[in-house]
Formats: structure tokens, sequence, C-alpha cells
């Protein structure tokens, strides 16, 4: 497996932890809709749309290292039944094991970004030095050029995005794991289409009352009127605000962004993948388009 490591991330944890047959996985980059498919996968697997705890001690961030290891391992070892994973390691970082399904969340880099740079200015205590505490435009400059490395996955960047895609639609060619490919576009459009193809992949048994249920429950402004159920890390208190953590989300200004640095997005996405994925990346649809 490849390592990755980052200011809060160490996936070399992930050679330790021991998966069971009906697991699944959420791996996404940062601000990409995790904590909204935890929401969605948690109900399907547990039959409720009323969960019996926060979802951050459900599915704790495995692979967050300031986190002991050995708690993060309790919380996992102590549920009876089918478990739901939470990581930011990209699919390459990931055990191979039969039984176990990854769901790959992406979502526009532009609208990924900028939902980093609210996220960091709403927490109780940012890094002094963090790149995402500068002005818009400097922080969408340098997240648009910034190289990836697989020391840095949790600094938010095109590149990291693109790596995500990239190895995802890699081990789906291969069919040496069993993933799902989800773009958070899509489960704006249409939240009920995307949990309808989420059930049928980790084969949750459900009624379509229930799945409307479900849509409901995970539409965001019902996450947010529960935000302290469904916000990461809330009982640390890492957020001024948990409502403030769930965003209406970035696509409506774009069109005000700075005309360099939409020509530039453009540009480093032709550059960094071939046209039916950075197509797929931006915007989204059928996952078809970008595994052939």
């Amino acid at each position: 497996m490849q390592i990755y490591s980052g200011v809060r991330t160490d996936s070399s944890r992930w050679s330790k932890f021991e998966l069971r047959p009906g697991d699944v996985i959420v791996s996404t980059p940062p601000k990409c809709g995790t904590t909204w498919m935890i929401a969605v996968v948690s109900m399907l697997l547990h039959g409720n749309t009323e969960l019996s705890a926060p979802t951050s001690e459900l599915s704790p961030w495995l692979d967050y290292s300031p986190t002991a290891f050995d708690e993060i391992c309790n919380a996992y070892g102590s549920q009876v039944g089918r478990r739901l994973i939470k990581t930011h390691t990209p699919v390459d970082g990931l055990p191979r094991d039969d039984g176990v399904h990854i769901i790959s969340v992406l979502r526009n880099p532009l609208d990924a970004i900028r939902s980093m740079r609210r996220h960091v200015f709403n927490m109780v205590s940012p890094r002094k030095d963090d790149p995402f505490l500068k002005d818009e435009n400097a922080v969408i400059a340098r997240a648009l050029d910034l190289a990836f490395r697989s020391t840095n996955v949790d600094d938010v960047s095109l590149e990291l995005l693109v790596h995500h895609l990239r190895v995802s639609v890699l081990a789906m060619a291969r069919k040496d794991r069993e993933i799902t490919l989800v773009h958070y576009s899509d489960m704006k459009r249409d939240l009920r289409k995307e949990v309808e193809r989420v059930a049928a992949a980790v084969q949750a048994t459900a009624s379509q009352e229930f799945l409307d249920d479900v849509v409901e429950a995970a539409s965001i402004s019902s996450m947010r009127s529960k935000a302290e159920q469904f916000t990461p890390l809330s009982n640390v208190k890492h957020f001024t605000s948990t409502e403030k953590f769930f965003g209406v989300g970035e696509e409506r200004g774009h069109d005000k962004l700075a005309p360099h640095l939409k020509t530039r997005y453009k540009e480093r996405l032709a550059e960094l993948l071939p046209p039916s994925e950075a197509a797929w990346l931006d915007g989204g649809g059928a996952p078809q388009s970008v595994i052939g």
C-alpha cells in the first residue's frame, strides 16, 4: 500500500487495522462531501435515520494522527454489525480486502478549495501559518499550482483531487476492489438518485419509503439543524460554530472569481487530466464517463 501523511494524517495505521467483511470505507479528499456521505451511508447501514450516536463516534477518522490509534480501534472494534470507516487516504493507500466496499467522493476543485478556506476560518484554533487564512484569491492561486506529494495529503489542492480521482479510476479499471465513485455535484442535483445508487452498491436493504426518509434526513438543512450529530470532532469543540460547518456550497460564486483564476483552473485541469476525467471532476455526471 502507498503510505500518505500530512499535518493530520498517518495512513500507515491502515496496515495495523483489522477490516471485516461488510465494512464500508468512505475515502475522500478533505471538503469533498465526507460528512455528507458518512451521514447517508450510516443511515443506510443502520436502517434508521435516527442514529444511536454522533457520526464522529460511529465513524471516527481512522488515520487522524492527533487521536490515539488505540482509541479509534476500540471505537470500531466495539461495534457489532457492518461498520462505516472514514478516511482521507486515497484508495491506493487502503488494504485490498474481500467484502469491503469503498466509496470515493470527489468535488469541483474550486468548490473544495474555497470550502476549505471557510472551514479553517471556522476552526477554534487554526494554525497561525495555515495558508488557507490568506485572501481568497491568494488561496485559490496557490492551490491551483501546488504540487501534490504523498506527504501533504491534508493540503487541499487541485492536484490532490486529481490524484484521488486517478488512483480510484485505475483501481476500478483493474477491478481489484469494490469501488463506487460519487460526485458532490450529483448529490446536490439529485440526492435521491445518489442515495439509491449508494444503497445498491453497499447492498443495503431499503424500501422506497425508507430511501425517502434518508434523503430528507441527509439534506443539508436537516443535517445543519442537527449539527452536533453530524459535525466531525464536535465532541472536542473543534469549530466555533457546528452549524457553519454545513455551508451552502460555492458553485454559485464561480462567476465572481477573478478571470485569471478561472483561466488558470481550466488550463491546469487540461494539463493534469484527459478531457473526460477533467469534465467529470469539474461537474460530475455519469461515472462511466471516466472508467470506460
